[in-house]
């Protein structure tokens, strides 16, 4: 009876080991199961803790007004202060990251002082959009990563001519390839956030799995987003497991439902952006899920509240608290 129960643990194992290869074959691109055993997937630095960042779309108006543009003019001193006292109220309301680059009137020496100085980091930097992406000098991109101290800079969208065109499509994915080496060399992540745009699907197959397939995951991070996932028809866990091994900032946005929606007439529900906790998401299975890859950032993002900003702000961080994190 021992014999026997012993070689039932040995299976177990056996199986146990075998999943984990299987694993490695999905999320390190290896071609084979051989291949696996020398085949090491990307993996993020493993956390006791995952930290809280904000993505500060939420305050847009407190960090130089919407449309506003520092080229045009220079910021006057309390626009300057204005973006200070909200970086402040940031980290007092629990924060210990944001994800912001150098805002207007500061240079990137004194932006770099004043977060030290209140204890806040600066995860992301400047992020890279159409037409910088398709350029080929990404050293002021860097150069700023570096006077900052951040290790990730953040394509936010996809161009919309990409939609429905293959052949953009292919362009766009060269061209995240092409910009993520160059980051990646310096030691910079280049990460990817998907909305629910990226669940459409061009010859049969969504974007955002195109993008994963196209890309080498040793250059190219990304920055799923909850609410957007399930916006887009995806299931949240099951593309975090899909994204292993290339996730350094998750985005957490919860997802609810108007209650003063038009459910009648040909269910005109509408979605609303909502406070993590406060929506429909499953936080203690993403949380988990996060926790079991090491993760080592979320970022809480709030493209509208029905809250004032601040407040709503402050609660997403109390029920992060609130699940451990």
């Amino acid at each position: 009876m021992h014999e026997v129960r012993r070689e039932m643990r040995d299976m177990r194992g056996t199986i146990r080991e075998a999943r984990s290869v299987i694993r490695d074959v999905r999320y390190a691109k290896c071609d084979t199961l051989s291949a696996a055993l020398t085949c090491t997937p990307i993996r993020q630095k493993e956390a006791d803790t995952m930290k809280i960042a904000l993505a500060p779309i939420a305050l847009r108006d407190y960090r130089g007004g919407p449309g506003y543009q520092p080229a045009s003019a220079p910021p006057s001193p309390a626009i300057k202060e204005g973006i200070k006292t909200m970086l402040r109220r940031v980290k007092k309301a629990g924060y210990e990251g944001i994800e912001m680059g150098t805002p207007p009137g500061f240079a990137q020496s004194e932006y770099k002082e004043y977060m030290d100085e209140i204890g806040l980091a600066v995860v992301s930097a400047a992020g890279l959009r159409y037409p910088a992406l398709e350029g080929e000098d990404f050293s002021a991109t860097i150069e700023e990563c570096r006077a900052l101290g951040a290790k990730n800079v953040m394509v936010s969208n996809m161009p919309n001519i990409v939609l429905g065109n293959p052949y953009e499509l292919g362009r766009f994915i060269a061209n995240l390839g092409r910009a993520g080496k160059a980051l990646a060399e310096a030691g910079i992540h280049l990460s990817y956030h998907n909305h629910a745009v990226d669940f459409t699907k061009i010859n049969g197959k969504t974007i955002l799995e195109q993008i994963v397939d196209g890309t080498d995951a040793r250059h190219v991070m990304f920055e799923p987003d909850t609410h957007w996932i399930q916006a887009g028809g995806g299931h949240v866990i099951t593309w975090l497991k899909r994204l292993r091994g290339r996730i350094y900032i998750v985005h957490f946005k919860d997802y609810g439902i108007d209650p003063y929606s038009d459910h009648v007439f040909l269910e005109g529900t509408h979605k609303q952006f909502k406070e993590v906790g406060e929506g429909n998401l499953n936080w203690p299975g993403i949380i988990a899920e996060c926790a079991a890859q090491g993760i080592e950032w979320c970022g809480v993002e709030q493209d509208l509240t029905q809250k004032p900003p601040y407040e709503a702000i402050a609660l997403s961080v109390k029920n992060l608290r609130a699940y451990g994190v």
